[in-house]
């Protein structure tokens, strides 16, 4: 049980860091160094609370409960967003007429993440390691990213204009997409944590010599 309790609450403080760091990010996009340096340290985080969750100290630890797809989905979840941001500007061209390669990376960005994202939750979800109704919490989180997702792209495609004059709101819009799966999941781990602590305090103590016996 001590196991579940500092995997859950080192993840969940992990996440919750790494919200924390989005938000200073955004708004230091203006400095490239700075930038740079606190994606790096997002992902990092992100990666580490990840992992931390699905591998979990023990085998009870493990919100996905180590089973091999869980924990395949959860570390390309894990892990994408750091490899995206090195490798990123590595394999793509700097010349704006190669489009080819940019479609091909930004339609990867997406259904690599998404995918795994969707096959992590539901893999959370069966394992109920994580007790009810909590354990559908990454699924709540990736809808959230998707609807924020989604919705700029259908007004974009009925409404160019619209989506234009939407310019100002969309960061806040994938902001919040991003804080719902980092401090919205961490702060439901840290919460988990604190319970499962709750829940083992001794109820029955043993009998001492000041102890009363019937």
């Amino acid at each position: 049980m001590r196991k579940i309790r500092r995997s859950w609450l080192l993840g969940g403080i992990g996440l919750i860091s790494c919200g924390i760091v989005g938000i200073a990010r955004s708004s230091v996009l203006g400095a490239p160094g700075a930038d740079v340096i606190l994606a790096l340290l997002s992902d990092l985080l992100w990666a580490g609370a990840i992992l931390l969750l699905s591998i979990g100290l023990s085998r009870e630890a493990s919100v996905v409960a180590r089973r091999p797809l869980g924990l395949t989905a959860s570390a390309v979840v894990a892990v994408w967003p750091v490899t995206a941001t090195v490798l990123g500007p590595l394999v793509l061209p700097e010349e704006p007429t190669a489009t080819g390669a940019w479609q091909t990376w930004a339609y990867l960005s997406v259904l690599i993440p998404f995918i795994s994202g969707v096959i992590a939750a539901m893999q959370v979800a069966r394992a109920r390691t994580v007790p009810a109704p909590w354990n559908g919490a990454p699924l709540w989180a990736l809808g959230v990213q998707t609807i924020v997702w989604v919705v700029p792209q259908a007004i974009g495609a009925s409404s160019p204009r619209a989506l234009i004059e939407m310019a100002a709101v969309l960061p806040a819009l994938g902001l919040l997409g991003f804080l719902a799966s980092t401090l919205g999941l961490g702060i439901v781990a840290v919460t988990l944590a604190g319970h499962r602590r709750v829940n083992t305090v001794p109820v029955f103590e043993s009998a001492g010599p000041d102890t009363p016996v019937a």
